[in-house]
């Protein structure tokens, strides 16, 4: 219980009882990620449910939906996103990539990932929304996206000698995915049957991709790629409902 209140404060902004940061033990709950995401989604939904009481516009309430997402993770993951396509981007040696992924202040990838992920969030959440009145996709949604940053820690190592990721990385394994991967299946298939099974399936293939480019571009993954991987997941995730829909 404590590792997973220390994961709900380190990745959301959800109010919960202090608790003095343990790397190890917050690499140890990575297990319950998803669940992290179960929470966010249920706060999306039931928001989803409150703001199409106010509104008829499905474009007013995906853009309230993304800010209070934003919200509740505190940009945390945009941040890593904007960050990862700054480094790989810049088209330089792995260590100056790294460097650049580091650096506190954004760059044209960056500002340009972040334009491209709300223009594609935004329109797909309008979609999603308007193909089904009470969309259990927002439910879906941020689980699957964390699942897949859970699989990323273990499929590839991590890309720099120390680092706030690095223990999150090391300290997930195999069994730690396999519980991850049993909640996310679980509740994905509970609320939208085989499109989540289909989402998921989509997911993991390219976030095991992904961290295998990230150890060949900057030679394993980040607390940034992380980041990354989360939100990239949350469009794909999106993308399946749409076309499903």
């Amino acid at each position: 219980m404590k590792g997973f209140l220390l994961l709900l404060q380190f990745m959301t902004r959800i109010p919960t009882p202090k608790m003095e940061y343990e790397p190890k033990r917050l690499g140890k709950a990575m297990k319950f990620f998803p669940v992290v995401g179960i929470i966010i989604g249920i706060i999306l939904y039931y928001s989803f449910i409150v703001l199409n009481q106010f509104f008829d516009s499905p474009e007013v309430i995906a853009i309230l939906i993304i800010l209070i997402e934003i919200i509740l993770t505190g940009g945390l993951h945009l941040d890593g996103l904007a960050d990862t396509f700054d480094g790989i981007f810049s088209y330089r040696s792995k260590k100056r990539m790294l460097e650049i992924m580091k650096d506190s202040r954004i760059g044209s990838n960056g500002a340009l990932s972040l334009i491209i992920y709300f223009a594609l969030k935004g329109t797909l959440l309008k979609e999603v929304i308007s193909i089904d009145e009470s969309p259990y996709f927002l439910l879906v949604m941020p689980v699957i996206a964390r699942f897949n940053s859970t699989l990323n820690c273990g499929v590839a190592k991590y890309a720099r000698p120390s680092g706030m990721g690095k223990s999150i990385v090391e300290e997930t394994n195999i069994v730690s995915v396999l519980i991850s991967l049993v909640i996310t299946l679980a509740f994905s298939y509970y609320f939208i049957g085989m499109t989540g099974i289909y989402a998921l399936v989509v997911v993991s293939i390219l976030g095991i991709y992904f961290a295998k480019l990230m150890e060949r571009k900057i030679g394993g993954i980040t607390g940034d790629t992380l980041g990354a991987v989360v939100e990239m997941s949350s469009i794909i995730v999106l993308l399946v409902g749409a076309i499903n829909g």
